[in-house]
């Protein structure tokens, strides 16, 4: 009955980083969604480097992406097996695992508190870790499959205020090398951003930088 977004004209330049803010409800989780293909719009299209998305190369555009939302689910495995979530335990490249722990401020946790280290299970959704931890878990997986773009839905709002300054400076490191959206509702998170949109009642209503 109600329009979700309305004129929503937005360009994002390739390895750029991008902030979305705005109240809840203010549709920036909407405006993801349709990058993602998750939802497709009624009218207007998503175009990446020229070209419409459609249902033909929807797949492709998608596994160019590493995806991070504010709830991580996780199963009940190995920390390894979270991380690189859905590939077979023999084909698990353990040093890209440890690799993106470090980046996502998770390996030394790993090595120093847990029993078993990469091997630890997590149990049922994760019920032995923190709700930080599990992010930092949500994090490396998404890096995991090396993407081209990152998305941060809210990623790092279970975090405490050093912590996520220690994972976006760690995510500020490897953003030269990829395109990142951050939706956010602290402005902090937003602060390295190259360029910050604010949205209002679906409607886009500010591009600046931080300052």
């Amino acid at each position: 009955s109600r329009t979700a977004l309305k004129d929503i004209n937005l360009t994002i330049s390739a390895k750029t980083t991008v902030g979305l803010i705005g109240l809840t409800g203010c549709g920036k989780t909407t405006t993801v969604d349709i990058i993602l293909g998750l939802l497709r719009p009624q009218k207007g299209t998503l175009e990446v480097d020229g070209k419409v998305i459609t249902e033909q190369n929807l797949r492709a555009w998608q596994r160019l992406i590493g995806y991070v939302p504010q709830q991580i689910f996780l199963s009940d495995d190995t920390i390894e097996a979270n991380i690189a979530f859905g590939v077979e335990p023999k084909n698990i490249n353990q040093d890209m695992v440890k690799k993106v722990s470090k980046i996502a401020n998770l390996h030394q946790f790993i090595i120093e508190e847990l029993p078993k280290q990469y091997q630890t299970i997590v149990g049922e959704r994760g019920v032995r870790l923190s709700g930080g931890q599990r992010q930092r878990i949500g994090i490396a997986r998404a890096l995991y499959y090396n993407p081209k773009v990152l998305i941060l839905d809210e990623a790092t709002s279970a975090l405490d205020n050093k912590t996520e300054q220690i994972v976006m400076e760690a995510i500020n490191k490897i953003s030269k090398h990829l395109t990142v959206i951050i939706i956010a509702h602290r402005l902090d998170t937003v602060k390295n951003c190259n360029i910050v949109y604010k949205l209002d009642k679906g409607q886009l209503v500010g591009k600046e930088t931080f300052n």
